[in-house]
């Protein structure tokens, strides 16, 4: 009888180990932090914030609009016509300070331009460059009143330019009748008349056309990069002729035409400019082919001066 307590004891010690034992656990893993604030490369994220800053901003046209993916900022003109930004960053929407001159630059309608999936944006961007560092979306007047979407990088790679509707700007060949076609209708815009059309193979379509009093706007759209316009002084001294006379596809026939007749190879890069330097009423092609040179009329047939 003596033994029981003992034993009892002996027990409830043991018992009191293993469940000491049984009740140990390891400690939990650390949560991994998340980021804090909205992702501007999500669909809708990015057009609802311009969308909101506009409003902060009193305004419906801005000036230029900057998208990252973690934020937003828009410049707008104010009642004196100076550029006002409003942003998102680190978590706070209201006015900042901007550096940004106005200088007659264009501003746009911002539902133009399709926003509504940045991250597809940057990676078609990434698909073009090679790059996918610190991407920014830029909407802004590019040259001459042409408004462009682009993606640009840091460090930086070569920026990528969008169209309004959220499509690659077209890259053009300028040895094809389609490149030449989509290169004058570019660097033409709305224009009918001009003194000039020039097509250089390796350079790109330029177009010289009356401007101001005693200015000559000279628009040029190259292989990569949307139209650039510049304006020079004095006015060229040439007649004027409807742009329309001018058809790509006779532009190219005369070069197959010559690089079979000469033997020049495929590769050699040629040029054409298009004007009325004789005063005719009509325009002339004046081509130069590798080493051969010619004049042709509109239609393509060789002429004599």
């Amino acid at each position: 009888m003596t033994i029981r307590p003992r034993l009892l004891l002996l027990t409830g010690w043991l018992c009191g180990l293993l469940l000491a034992g049984c009740g140990t656990t390891s400690p939990s893993p650390t949560a991994t932090p998340t980021p804090t604030g909205p992702d501007f490369t999500q669909p809708g994220a990015a057009s609802a914030m311009v969308t909101q800053l506009l409003e902060d901003a009193g305004s419906q046209r801005a000036l230029t609009v900057e998208i990252t993916k973690t934020t937003v900022e828009v410049t707008v003109l104010n009642s004196d016509e100076l550029p006002v930004a409003w942003a998102y960053r680190d978590g706070t929407t209201g006015r900042v300070t901007t550096d940004q001159q106005y200088v007659d630059q264009a501003t746009f309608d911002v539902s133009r331009f399709n926003i509504s999936d940045v991250g597809g944006l940057f990676r078609a961007a990434e698909g073009q460059s090679g790059s996918a560092s610190n991407q920014s979306l830029t909407i802004v007047d590019y040259s001459g009143g042409e408004v462009m979407m682009s993606v640009s990088t840091v460090p930086e790679s070569r920026t990528v330019f969008f169209n309004a509707s959220g499509s690659i700007l077209q890259t053009l060949n300028f040895d094809t009748s389609g490149g030449v076609e989509a290169g004058i209708k570019d660097a033409l815009g709305p224009r009918l008349t001009v003194y000039s059309i020039t097509v250089d193979s390796t350079q790109g379509v330029t177009v010289d056309y009356p401007g101001a009093t005693g200015t000559t706007v000279r628009r040029t759209r190259t292989a990569k990069v949307p139209v650039t316009t510049n304006v020079a002084v004095p006015a060229v001294d040439l007649p004027v002729f409807l742009a329309t006379k001018v058809e790509p596809a006779r532009i190219v026939e005369v070069v197959d035409r010559v690089r079979a007749s000469e033997d020049i190879a495929d590769d050699v890069g040629w040029s054409v400019v298009i004007d009325d330097r004789r005063n005719l009423g009509v325009p002339r092609m004046y081509f130069s082919i590798g080493t051969k040179v010619l004049v042709t009329d509109v239609e393509g047939n060789e002429v004599i001066g």
